[in-house]
């Protein structure tokens, strides 16, 4: 199993770009940052636009068993 990315086909890196495009949109979700989903997805080619869906409805999914971006734990200390 190769780690390069350049050594993968074209194909499996559109589907890594596509991957984290959706991570990154639910992470921006998860912590209250703006994010357009539907503006990500227009950006995405149009044959990877389902599988930008399916993923985003996965890390949507995951983002649920963690905590959000108004938890404590990622507030600024205030001394």
């Amino acid at each position: 199993m190769s780690y390069n990315l350049a050594a993968r086909s074209r194909e499996e890196r559109d589907r890594v770009y596509v991957d984290l495009a959706a991570s990154d949109v639910a992470w921006k979700e998860r912590m209250n940052l703006p994010v357009i989903p539907g503006e990500e997805e227009r950006q995405q080619p149009e044959e990877m636009r389902g599988y930008f869906r399916k993923r985003l409805a996965f890390y949507r999914n995951q983002a649920l068993k963690l905590s959000r971006g108004t938890d404590p734990t990622y507030q600024k200390a205030t001394e």
